[in-house]
């Protein structure tokens, strides 16, 4: 790590890690890029969305490329990527738009996403719900980081409208206890599958009156992405039939990453 580097805070850094990253051939766009620093080694970790029609190996390239372009920053960072798969239909921009606003920091979640083609390209309107505390300011970044995302995922959208809106902090016990015993049996459930790794990331959101549980599952990375989507819609039918008054579930596959 070079001096000037160094007086860099970890925001910063992952800022000038981002630049690089977007400008990697064939990384469609990225929705979290941490940076831990130590006095002895510095940690990275990122998610990138990738074209799900690329085959393991050119996925391995990509990743080696962009480990490569975060080393020119940080020559001593023990580097982690992990890949996600995406498309282009009006429906795929809706779940990755839905995607980003759960797990972007500082997002309530997103809601309401319509996708209309006009004139050949692709408009994009949705709802971005934001604390109620958050500044005009904090919300806006939220937007334009968003908007950033969905543009680089996709290059025929020409228009992007976001409605921000300030959602309700959670308040009830009884709802905590609620969204405990549905972790639980997520994770039980799960067991039944022996193709995947490891179940993480649970988290549950309430839009109205409707409740959205969204998850990551981990799979051996030679698995074909047919077979591991085949295994997360059997694991979503199963949750719903318990819960059947959950509306959605977004479940991520993911690869099962390896130490560095």
């Amino acid at each position: 790590m070079s001096l000037r580097t160094m007086e860099r805070s970890p925001k910063e850094i992952a800022e000038m890690i981002k630049t690089r990253i977007e400008a990697v051939k064939d990384v469609k766009g990225w929705h979290q890029i941490r940076v831990d620093l130590t006095r002895k080694r510095s940690h990275v970790n990122m998610h990138l969305l990738l074209d799900n029609r690329l085959s393991f190996e050119e996925v391995h390239r990509i990743a080696s490329d962009a480990e490569r372009e975060v080393k020119k920053v940080l020559s001593n960072a023990r580097v982690t990527v992990q890949t996600e798969p995406v498309r282009h239909t009006r429906e795929d921009i809706r779940t990755l738009a839905k995607k980003i606003g759960d797990w972007l920091p500082g997002s309530r979640g997103v809601h309401n996403v319509h996708v209309q083609r006009i004139d050949g390209k692709l408009c994009v309107d949705l709802h971005l719900e934001v604390s109620a505390h958050m500044t005009v300011k904090q919300a806006h970044e939220i937007s334009d980081q968003i908007e950033r995302k969905l543009r680089a995922a996709n290059s025929n959208i020409s228009e992007i409208t976001i409605h921000m809106e300030s959602a309700p902090d959670p308040s009830s016990r009884e709802r905590d206890e609620e969204n405990k015993e549905l972790k639980w049996f997520i994770q039980h459930v799960a067991m039944r599958f022996d193709e995947i790794k490891r179940v993480h990331g649970i988290r549950t959101r309430r839009v109205g009156m409707t409740r959205h549980v969204v998850f990551r599952c981990r799979f051996d990375p030679e698995m074909s992405m047919r077979k591991a989507y085949e295994i997360t819609t059997n694991l979503q039918n199963a949750i719903k039939r318990a819960y059947p008054g959950i509306e959605r579930i977004d479940i991520q596959e993911e690869p099962e990453s390896k130490c560095v």
